[in-house]
Formats: C-alpha cells, structure tokens, sequence
C-alpha cells in the first residue's frame, strides 16, 4: 500500500486476515512471512465492509437454490416495447372510459336535481320556458294541504239519529295547481281547549260516495265535508279541522 494512499485515509486500515480496524500509521504490525521467514507487513485493505458470520463473498451463494453455470444472461426481448406500448394503450384507453362513465353520472345527477327542482328554475330562470314545449316540465298536480280554506263549518244533532252529530264544513282549494282530496285531522276539545278526541280522517270517510284516487280538485273547486259521529257529551264545546 502506498504512503499516500494511507495518509488519504488517516492511516485507517482493515486487516484483510482477522477483519480488525487498525492505524497503520502508528502501530508496526510485522508478520514473518511463512515461506522464508522475512518480516512484511500485513495486507492493507481500504473501504471493504467485512463479512458477517456465516456470510459467502459470492451473492449468489445465499440463494435457497441452485443457480446453473451456464445460465445466459437476462436480456430484452425483441417485442419487449411493444408489450409496453400495450399496457400503455390499454391503461389510458381505462383511464378514458372512466371519464366518460364520471362525466355522464354527473350529468345524469345535474338532471335529475333539474328536474326535482323544476318550478323554483323555471321562476328564476323565465327562459328555460321554452323547454316546456317539448319536455313536459310543469307540474299539474301538487301536495300543498296549506292551501285548503274552510268557508264555512257547522256541527249539529243528526237528523233521525238520537245520540248523533253530524259535522259539515266547505272547503275550497286556493293553490294555483290540482291537487287530490286531502286527508283531514279531526279534533274536539273542551271549554279549556284541551283535546279530547282527535281521529285522522280519508277522504272516503268523510265523503260519500267515496272519491277515486285519480280525482282531482281543480283550483278553486269547492268539496263539501259531511261526517256523522256519536255525540261525545258535554265536554266538548268546539272542534278543529286540520289538512294533511
């Protein structure tokens, strides 16, 4: 080894022999020589990581099989690019057909939050009124029991019929659409205003003949309630008709 090269290194030396780190500068390791009994000194290795116990210089060594001498080395097939540019057309076509099946579900979505939301649109957005001519974008019926009013109500003894009360009220439709016959809460109360009965009534209770499902009251239209019940007593001195 030369001076130079150990100076380079501080003198910091590996025993090739026993694996020991050593200063070459400052120790004077002389090993008689077997052969003819002349002093060297010892072999100087520089940068080599010693082997762990166990451990075979040869990688190869290590493996849980036999590795053939003859064995050629790996190299790239002649079609290799190809099968590249394969899996990369094959990924990107993926890759676009993912976006088109993203683009129409989005889509689909904005349509059907349009469509839920049709008549809020149309009045903010007057212009969309030209897709009412060939989509059938407005509605004819709604649920808006809010838009029943009671113009007249009464409550007397049922004719023909001891014990007997029979309730009569008209109500009109006030919202600007059809809507079907709605269902109706009926409760009595007492002089303090406290419930004492209440029952949910179907438009086939309280009227007869019974209406179908598919009728509508037009707006305006005027229905009549007519219900007969048995005369709870004195306690109750009024009544409420709500819609529902």
């Amino acid at each position: 080894m030369e001076p130079d090269s150990l100076l380079r290194v501080d003198g910091r030396a590996l025993c090739f022999r026993c694996g020991s780190l050593f200063d070459a500068l400052a120790e004077e390791l002389i090993e008689a020589d077997a052969r003819d009994g002349t002093p060297t000194r010892p072999i100087v290795i520089l940068n080599q990581r010693s082997l762990a116990p166990g451990e075979s210089e040869n990688p190869i060594d290590g493996l849980p099989f036999e590795v053939p001498d003859d064995l050629p080395p790996l190299a790239p097939t002649d079609n290799a690019l190809d099968i590249t540019e394969a899996l990369r057309g094959k990924k990107s076509s993926r890759n676009l057909w993912y976006g088109v099946i993203v683009v129409l579900l989005t889509l689909a979505m904005g349509l059907q939050l349009a469509w839920q939301y049709r008549r809020e649109l149309l009045q903010r957005f007057p212009a969309l009124e030209v897709l009412c001519s060939h989509v059938e974008c407005r509605e004819d019926v709604i649920h808006a029991p809010e838009q029943f009013r009671i113009l007249g109500r009464d409550i007397r003894p049922t004719s023909n019929e001891p014990g007997s009360l029979t309730l009569s009220a008209r109500v009109r439709n006030d919202a600007q659409l059809a809507q079907a016959f709605p269902d109706l809460q009926l409760s009595l109360l007492d002089n303090k205003g406290s419930v004492l009965i209440r029952r949910r009534l179907s438009p086939g209770d309280y009227m007869f003949p019974s209406p179908s499902s598919a009728q509508r009251l037009a707006p305006g239209e005027v229905f009549t309630i007519e219900l007969d019940f048995e005369d709870p007593g004195d306690a109750v001195t009024s009544f409420v008709i709500d819609f529902l």
